[in-house]
């Protein structure tokens, strides 16, 4: 899945499937749900779809002084249908990064964030509509107090139930009003074609729904309500 048209086009289904919906696959699966915390909300472009695939930027907390220049390269090497996931879980209640380095990963043509840490400079992001999933804002910058110490490399993030979730480069990242859901990469296909099948049956109860077929009605039809 190196061509960015396919990727392009695997992104701009993902965006319509609520992560909802995924959770649900996997349950239907019997595999463990793929929710990150609930704490990660979208601080900046709430409703905006955001899908992507997993570019993952890992940190520590430390005292240092002058530029965290690997946090510039990580920003700087993003590529196109990418959502930049910042694992920052020992990070104090300061920000990872403000609106320079977010405007700097939207050039890249990286579609949003998730910051397991703070952000900053939320207005000014949200006007240019790039999505940031945070675990809090905060106007106390990281510079000094957290580096960037590895990219590309395999995260474990807190998850909504039971161990702590993955992250690999290259999983598909969705987010929406509902939380995170992070999608393997050998699952990716077989998750969005039972999703895209699912939502489809939904649309089609909600209709019956409307003309006053039941609960139990729907749930005999559909499976599912």
């Amino acid at each position: 899945m190196n061509r960015p048209n396919e990727r392009a086009a695997l992104v701009a289904r993902f965006e319509v499937v609520p992560t909802a919906i995924v959770c649900d696959v996997y349950d239907e699966q019997g595999w463990d749900p793929p929710a990150l915390c609930a704490e990660l909300r979208p601080r900046t472009a709430a409703g905006a779809p955001l899908a992507g695939f997993a570019a993952t930027i890992v940190g520590r907390q430390e005292r240092f002084e002058g530029p965290d220049r690997a946090k510039l390269a990580a920003a700087d090497a993003l590529e196109p249908h990418s959502v930049a996931v910042w694992a920052g879980t020992d990070a104090g209640q300061y920000c990872l990064f403000g609106d320079l380095i977010a405007a700097t990963m939207q050039r890249r043509g990286c579609r949003g964030a998730i910051v397991d840490g703070g952000v900053r400079d939320v207005a000014a992001i949200d006007a240019t509509g790039f999505p940031v999933y945070a675990r809090w804002v905060s106007p106390l910058q990281g510079l000094g107090r957290w580096r960037v110490t590895e990219v590309g490399v395999p995260v474990a993030l807190r998850a909504a139930y039971g161990p702590p979730l993955m992250v690999r480069p290259g999983d598909l990242v969705l987010a929406d009003a509902d939380g995170v859901v992070v999608i393997e990469a050998a699952r990716i296909e077989p998750v969005l074609e039972r999703a895209e099948a699912i939502v489809a049956a939904e649309a089609e109860a909600r209709e019956r729904g409307a003309e006053g077929l039941s609960a139990e009605d729907l749930l005999e039809r559909y499976g599912h309500v």
